[in-house]
């Protein structure tokens, strides 16, 4: 895991540009640092997320490419830069607000609120690691040929992400449920089990709907989807 260490402090110098001033996040394969961009007339304050460049399953060049194509859509922080620092590599991006979690104390900060007066009440969506792309054939998704292996944190990752299943966009929805029923409720039924035999079991025992039962009524709907 990367930590600021003595090689690595505030006030260090990336690249020649980016000033580091703190630590802001990390996750299971990265951390994300708060910098100064020091060759604009006025200071930018950017984020800067770093990734070893030795890790064995790198994911930061995906999400770069991922970031690049979604340059000029809202809702995603604008690439500015990568490159490598040390022993690491490293993405420049938009530097945005606190995350959904942070503002009612949660753990998940893959929604984050715009840094600006103009932003701050608009939602961005971030940490696109593990996004891989979807091929069609004349309009239908192709399926993969390939059994998939488990991505994601066990607490919101799907059912077919715990059976080892290829994941699809259906996933993503099952996952976005998880995570708004988290937020809305301030837990899940298996929010505090570790085991994630377990965590399937009480995900395949929650699918029928018993999940939403405290949800808005705009949710009941969700129940008759295949």
């Amino acid at each position: 895991m990367l930590e600021i260490c003595p090689s690595f402090q505030s006030g260090d110098i990336n690249k020649n540009r980016y000033t580091i001033v703190e630590q802001i996040g990390k996750g299971s394969y990265s951390a994300i640092f708060e910098g100064i961009n020091k060759n604009q007339t006025a200071s930018q304050h950017v984020a800067i997320k770093f990734e070893q460049i030795t890790l064995e399953s790198p994911t930061l060049l995906n999400e770069i490419l991922v970031l690049q194509e979604l340059a000029g859509n809202i809702h995603f922080a604008q690439f500015y830069e990568q490159g490598t620092h040390k022993k690491y590599k490293f993405v420049a991006m938009e530097l945005l607000g606190p995350s959904l979690n942070d503002l009612v104390n949660r753990k998940k900060p893959n929604f984050v609120i715009g840094s600006t007066v103009e932003t701050s009440n608009m939602i961005y969506l971030i940490d696109f690691g593990l996004c891989k792309k979807l091929y069609l054939n004349d309009g239908i998704i192709i399926n993969p040929s390939m059994k998939g292996s488990f991505h994601g944190t066990i607490k919101y990752a799907s059912i077919n992400a715990h059976l080892g299943k290829e994941l699809g966009r259906n996933d993503d929805l099952m996952s976005l449920i998880y995570i708004l029923v988290e937020l809305y409720t301030g837990t899940l039924p298996w929010g505090n089990v570790n085991d994630p035999d377990e965590v399937l079991r009480l995900k395949e025992l929650y699918q029928g709907g018993s999940l939403l039962v405290k949800m808005p009524s705009e949710f009941k709907h969700i129940k008759q989807l295949n």
